[in-house]
């Protein structure tokens, strides 16, 4: 395959190209902000507005308008350097990092890292920020790495922006000793390692990310600056909070808030002996997950990868969902499905529509549905050594009466009621389902375990 130039004619653009530019340009419609960009040789605009409402049709017919419109401009003798310009001039810098890396000063390394056999367990702190709604969310112009850094300098968005020297020096040059043994070592995974340090006197969780042979460079430098992209954008007491990055050394790092309760996957599990999660703190778990999920669907947002690994508890317990490299913006709210050839994800959680490629908020709420499923037992979503292996096939055993619910409730907890474990469990069956259409909304999720919780609570009052 040819390497992709400023000279190379858009109509020669590999379909898969294209695709991936769609995921980023149809949502929020800033495909539109490109097509009144595009002009003539003569300086005329190229398209009017009888063309833009033919570009806009076609989204009724459930195609992509970035793909109309790249396959209708690509019939002149438009060059990938023409759009990346366009893209660059409105703010577009992930997209236009798909075409032309370099064009935007990326930050990555190219020392390529081998990879590390298991999850990253990122840790973040408790974070005093409240909801703040965004409406229609912007694209933030992302991080410019060309400039000498500060290590105080706050940048774009009110994130600190440091130096690779600076976050050697706070995790004690990158101490690869767990930290229960004196080190700064958190947690390693495929996309990099997490460590422990101080900024300013707070704590911080330093991701320090690395390619491997699964990830390529270009992925990696897409997925740093998507999560960035999302964290400058969208802010809520439910999601975690990224306090800055860098861009130097040889890694890439972002920097998060660090949360002394790590994730909810090891704490259903009991890891480092940490208490059990009593069945109300659980359900105050979910409940502000779904808050979470809520906000993001609502600023047209899918996560791609919800799992209990990914939802982060504070000091309070307070949960946040993290990890947004995979993150895609949708087009509008949760009837809206767009395409990628890549899939990504746990395959643990994954619905049927995912595991083709399809990008949509239905997807999001099937893998709530299997956080849901680990709330109410206590045990991980796939086990080599259990039959089922993947607890979403247990609720096939409940359903027919293999199981009894009251059986596959968590037997360490003693608090739960059989009402309350039972709708739980109902919400948990309807986001399984199997037809997405038929998925409940987030803000339908929202609204049942708001009464799940609003149910124990009075049931404790009356005890008392």
């Amino acid at each position: 395959m040819n390497p992709i130039t400023s000279t190379t004619f858009i109509r020669n653009l590999p379909y898969g190209v294209r695709r991936n530019l769609s995921d980023f340009l149809d949502p929020q419609e800033s495909w539109k902000e490109v097509l009144v960009s595009i002009h003539k040789p003569t300086g005329e605009p190229r398209y009017s507005q009888q063309h833009l409402r033919r570009f806009e049709a076609v989204v009724l017919q459930g195609r992509s308008p970035t793909m109309e419109l790249l396959n209708d401009w690509g019939t002149s003798n438009s060059t990938v350097g023409e759009l990346v310009d366009i893209l660059i001039s409105r703010k577009l810098l992930a997209a236009a990092s798909i075409l032309l890396p370099d064009a935007i000063n990326s930050c990555l390394p190219a020392i390529p890292q081998p990879a590390l056999g298991h999850r990253v367990k990122e840790i973040v702190y408790n974070s005093d920020d409240t909801t703040r709604p965004f409406g229609r969310t912007e694209e933030q112009p992302l991080p410019d790495c060309s400039s000498e850094p500060h290590k105080e300098h706050k940048d774009t968005a009110g994130f600190l922006r440091l130096s690779f020297d600076e976050l050697r020096r706070v995790t004690g040059n990158f101490d690869e000793r767990p930290v229960n043994e004196g080190g700064s070592r958190l947690g390693a995974g495929g996309f990099g390692t997490v460590y422990y340090g101080h900024i300013n006197g707070k704590p911080v969780a330093v991701k320090k990310l690395h390619s491997t042979e699964e990830i390529s460079l270009e992925e990696l430098s897409v997925q740093f600056n998507q999560e960035i992209q999302t964290l400058m954008t969208l802010k809520h007491e439910n999601l975690v909070d990224m306090v800055g990055f860098s861009c130097e050394g040889h890694h890439p790092c972002l920097l998060y808030a660090y949360m002394s309760n790590g994730s909810l996957l090891d704490r259903l599990a009991c890891l480092d002996n940490s208490p059990l999660l009593s069945w109300h703190q659980r359900c105050l778990i979910a409940l502000g997950t779904a808050r979470g999920l809520d906000y993001l669907h609502r600023n047209s947002h899918v996560h791609r990868d919800v799992k209990s690994g990914n939802i982060l508890l504070d000091k309070s317990l307070v949960p946040k969902i993290s990890d947004f490299g995979l993150t895609r913006a949708s087009a509008t709210r949760s009837s809206s499905t767009v395409m990628t050839e890549r899939i990504v994800g746990t395959t643990a959680y994954m619905a049927n529509e995912a595991l083709r490629g399809e990008i949509t908020p239905k997807s999001d709420i099937y893998s709530f549905g299997v956080v849901l499923l680990e709330i109410l037992s206590g045990q991980p979503p796939v086990d080599e050594n259990r039959d089922p292996k993947f607890l979403m096939e247990i609720k096939d055993e409940i359903d027919e009466e293999e199981m009894t619910l009251e059986d596959f409730v968590d037997q360490k907890m003693t608090d739960w009621d059989l009402p309350s474990v039972e709708r739980t469990y109902s919400l948990a069956s309807d986001c399984l389902n199997d037809k997405k259409n038929k998925r409940p909304l987030t803000e339908q999720v929202l609204s049942e375990l708001e009464d799940v919780v609003k149910s124990i609570s009075l049931e404790e009052l009356g005890t008392k």
